[in-house]
């Protein structure tokens, strides 16, 4: 219990120290999108760390444990599954109901989990195609019993939906637009729809905007700042150009580019 509690302490203190101080004086959507997205998921760390530390006294307990799972579900309604997995990678228990068709899959090979079992501390996996079939990210907490790794317990979400609950309300009819990456390029959330997914330093539909690219890179490099770039706004077929704040989130050292953007 001990080890357990000492790597919940260090786990949240990561967190905390990820949430880097920004060099610009930022707009105030863009501040309070990162300060909901990281109350968010300080929220979800602190109920998975818990659930972790729970699942490593139990004994492995599988009623015991589909039970924690139930209650996570309830607590966290963004989220599209937990589960929990073996030491050797298998998906042993899945809530809600309806996913638990993929009991049984070996997920042993997916950079989350190696990563999460190697180091004995949680993740944030980039995102990536889940075997139930759709592009999603997790967090990843492992179970650790006396030292060892026992297994692990995730959370499968889309990142377009926990975005979508925090811009939405920012940014409903104000003017600008508030959109994310994750590092890399790929876009998390965007206002348009179809664009979510793309990469917007590699897809070929990006080439012809290359002020847009050079923009990306930028955010793409440094924690805050601001710069320019032209291209559409949602519903137009003519490009303008866009004044564009950014800042970082980091969890677990993956990041998330949040970004603000409004016409000149």
């Amino acid at each position: 219990m001990k080890i357990a509690h000492y790597l919940l302490i260090i786990s949240l203190a990561a967190f905390s120290s990820g949430c880097k101080k920004d060099t610009v004086e930022l707009p105030d959507a863009l501040v309070n999108s990162k300060t909901l997205l990281t109350a968010k998921f300080t929220a979800l760390n602190e109920k998975m760390a818990a659930a972790s530390t729970y699942m490593g006294t139990v004994n492995m307990d599988a009623t015991l444990i589909r039970a924690k799972l139930q209650e996570l579900v309830s607590q966290f309604p963004y989220v599209v599954e937990f589960a929990q997995i073996s030491s050797a990678g298998i998906m042993q228990a899945i809530e809600p109901a309806v996913y638990q068709k993929f009991e049984g899959s070996n997920i042993s090979t997916q950079d989350h989990v190696i990563k999460a079992f190697g180091t004995k501390a949680p993740v944030l996996s980039m995102q990536f195609l889940a075997v139930e079939g759709y592009f999603a990210s997790v967090v990843m907490h492992p179970i650790i019993k006396n030292g060892s790794v026992a297994g692990g317990i995730t959370t499968l979400f889309k990142p377009e939906t926990v975005l979508e609950s925090i811009f939405k309300p920012l940014n409903d009819g104000q003017g600008f637009e508030l959109w994310a990456i994750e590092k890399g390029g790929r876009l998390l959330f965007d206002p348009v729809a179809s664009e979510i997914g793309n990469n917007l330093l590699t897809d070929p539909m990006y080439k012809d905007f290359p002020d847009l690219i050079a923009a990306i890179k930028k955010i793409d490099a440094e924690d805050s700042g601001t710069t320019t770039y032209s291209y559409f706004t949602p519903g137009n077929t003519v490009a303008v150009k866009k004044l564009t704040y950014w800042t970082t989130f980091d969890l677990y050292g993956t990041q998330w580019k949040l970004i603000w953007s409004k016409p000149e």
